[in-house]
C-alpha cells in the first residue's frame, strides 16, 4: 500500500516527458524521434541530387552552359521600283540580235585617195612632157569620186555577219583617166553589244577592182617614148568600223569610216566616210 503513491508520480512524469518531446527514461538521449529519417530535407548542394537532362533539352530551356543562338530570318531583298520593272522586261535587249537573219544594206561614201605609182601605172596628174615617162610624178593625192556601197549578208550568230559586197563610183576618175570604180568582194562584220539597239561593228573585207582605162591621150615623152599605162585588175583590202543603231529588229542605220587599199595597179589607199541603212528579214 505504500508503493501506490510512488507509482502514480512516476506515471505522471513519463506522460509529461512524452508530451514535451523529451526522451523517456528507456530511450537513448540525443535521438530525435519526432521526424522519420526519410522526411529529412535533401541536400541540394550535392551533384548526385541534380536532375539530369539531355544537352538538347538543356540548350532549349537554358540549363546548359551554352546559350541558345537566336535565329533570325534574312532581310527581304528590296523590290525594284515599279517603273524600272515596267521599262525593262526580261529578254528585252535580245530582240535586237540578228542571228539567222538575211540583211541588205546600202551606204553613200566620200573620201580622199592617195596613189603611189609604179613605172607602168596610170598617171595621177597632168604629165610634164619635158621628163621621161618613168620620171613623172610618183605620188598624188586627190578627192575620191562619190561611191555607193551595197552588201547582202546572212548572220549565223548575233555577233557575226558574213556578206557579199559591191562598190560603184558615180563618176570616172580624171586624175588616172579611168572609168567609174567597180569593186566586188566579200567580208565579215563583227558586232560588239550585238543584242542591244546600239552596237559597234568592225568590217574587214577583200575584193577585186575591175574598171579599165577611159581612153588615154597620146603623150610622147623625150626619146620618143610612148605613154602606155597598164590598167591591171587590182586586188584590194578593206577595213572599216562604226556605230550602228537599230530602230527595230528589221531596220537600222550606221556610220561607216575606213580605208580601202589596192596593191597591183598601184599602191593606192582611199580613206572613206559615210552612212547607210540596213534592212533584215525575217
Amino acid at each position: 500500500m505504500k508503493l501506490y503513491p510512488i507509482a502514480l508520480v512516476s506515471a505522471a512524469l513519463l506522460c509529461s516527458q512524452v508530451a514535451l518531446g523529451q526522451p523517456g527514461p528507456d530511450e537513448p538521449a540525443g535521438e530525435d524521434t519526432a521526424a522519420p529519417p526519410e522526411a529529412a530535407e535533401p541536400d541540394s548542394d550535392g551533384p548526385e541530387d541534380t536532375p539530369s537532362a539531355s544537352p538538347e533539352v538543356q540548350k532549349q530551356v537554358g540549363m546548359g552552359t551554352e546559350k541558345a543562338e537566336p535565329t533570325t530570318a534574312p532581310p527581304p531583298k528590296p523590290e525594284a521600283p515599279a517603273e524600272r520593272r515596267e521599262s525593262r522586261e526580261v529578254g528585252e535587249d535580245d530582240t535586237y540580235g540578228h542571228g539567222m537573219q538575211v540583211g541588205l544594206r546600202g551606204a553613200f561614201l566620200g573620201g580622199y585617195k592617195m596613189v603611189f605609182r609604179y613605172d607602168q601605172s596610170p598617171l595621177c596628174k597632168e604629165p610634164d612632157l619635158t621628163k621621161a615617162a618613168k620620171d613623172q610624178q610618183k605620188f598624188c593625192g586627190y578627192g575620191a569620186q562619190p561611191m555607193i556601197d551595197l552588201a547582202i549578208s546572212f548572220s549565223p550568230l548575233d555577233s557575226i555577219e558574213p556578206f557579199l559586197w559591191a562598190r560603184f563610183a558615180l563618176d570616172g576618175e580624171s586624175q588616172t583617166n579611168t572609168n567609174p570604180l567597180r569593186i566586188f568582194g566579200a567580208g565579215l562584220r563583227a558586232y560588239t553589244m550585238s543584242d542591244s539597239r546600239f552596237k559597234i561593228f568592225i568590217e574587214p573585207a577583200v575584193g577585186i577592182e575591175t574598171e579599165d582605162g577611159a581612153g588615154n591621150p597620146d603623150f610622147t615623152f623625150p626619146g620618143d617614148e610612148t605613154y602606155a599605162p597598164e590598167y591591171k585588175t587590182d586586188f584590194v583590202f578593206h577595213l572599216a568600223a562604226g556605230p550602228q543603231y537599230d530602230f527595230a529588229k528589221a531596220f537600222g542605220a550606221y556610220i561607216h569610216a575606213g580605208m580601202t587599199v589596192g596593191v597591183l595597179r598601184s599602191i593606192n589607199a582611199t580613206m572613206e566616210i559615210g552612212g547607210g541603212i540596213q534592212i533584215r528579214v525575217p
